[in-house]
């Protein structure tokens, strides 16, 4: 199966590549149409600008997401909420900042790691341990944040169900949960061990894609693949990687951008016939 993905475009309506950016970005989905994607994934940092001007940037681009005749899901980045995150989810269509999907035989997992963040105020005392990391590690910085305890709780029956049921797993998350696939400057999803021991224990996890460090990174744990997409913001230099095409086989994954070259090729350690 095919799934196109693209993360960190930073629409900014005021900004002199205004509509470079909106002509780039339908190369993509004409790109994705191609290729006859079951779907495409924007993975977060959707807009920059702050207030009014954050809000209609938000307007202006999700009408270019709304002309592909696939859908196109949305992850909640730490830009994307310089809209309210009511707001945001109105707009893309969401009922939760985090979901699930299934398509072709896979069950698809979108994460909110701004579920806790440097001005949310959380009400049990788990989430309030887990704000504290914000802080104590100069990785969990200020520009992200943390999943809670509700929504670990979701994922941990996401993850059974899957499980229980044979399907392989791919997860979204706009931040890194892995240091190899980020710096320090940028950070790291405050609660990332947390995570990434929970996604470990479960062998039908095939990857987990993510944006926000705007370069390109991977990393494997036990099993799992931990990538890091290049930011479109950043498709004019090296690796020139605008918007990717993931290809899930039985016993490979691929991650190709729009010039046709590979990003990636990842062994799957999960098989099965979808």
């Amino acid at each position: 199966m095919k799934l196109g993905i693209v993360t960190d475009i930073h629409f900014n309506g005021s900004a002199g590549d205004r509509d470079a950016q909106q002509n780039d970005l339908r190369r993509c989905l004409d790109f994705w149409r191609q290729h006859d994607v079951c779907f495409a994934v924007q993975l977060g940092d959707l807009i920059d600008g702050e207030g009014h001007k954050a809000s209609e940037n938000l307007a202006e681009i999700l009408s270019i997401f709304r002309t592909p005749p696939f859908t196109v899901f949305h992850v909640t980045g730490n830009h994307c909420l310089e809209v309210p995150l009511r707001d945001y989810l109105q707009r893309t269509r969401l009922c939760s900042p985090y979901y699930s999907f299934r398509c072709e035989g896979i069950r698809f997992i979108a994460l909110h790691g701004m579920d806790i963040n440097p001005e949310s105020e959380p009400e049990r005392d788990a989430d309030r341990e887990r704000k504290r990391l914000f802080g104590r590690d100069p990785w969990a910085n200020r520009y992200c944040g943390a999943i809670g305890e509700n929504q670990i709780r979701w994922l941990q029956h996401q993850l059974d169900d899957a499980s229980a049921a044979g399907e392989a797993v791919i997860v979204f998350n706009h931040f890194p949960l892995l240091k190899e696939t980020t710096d320090e400057v940028h950070g790291i999803l405050w609660n990332h061990e947390e995570i990434t021991g929970l996604l470990s224990g479960y062998p039908n996890v095939l990857a987990c894609f993510n944006g926000h460090f705007h370069q390109s990174a991977v990393a494997q744990r036990c099993g799992t693949h931990f990538v890091t997409l290049p930011a479109f913001k950043n498709r004019n230099r090296q690796p020139f990687f605008s918007c990717g095409l993931v290809e899930v086989g039985t016993s490979e994954m691929t991650v190709t951008g729009m010039n046709g070259d590979t990003l990636h090729e990842l062994p799957l350690r999960f098989s099965r016939q979808w």
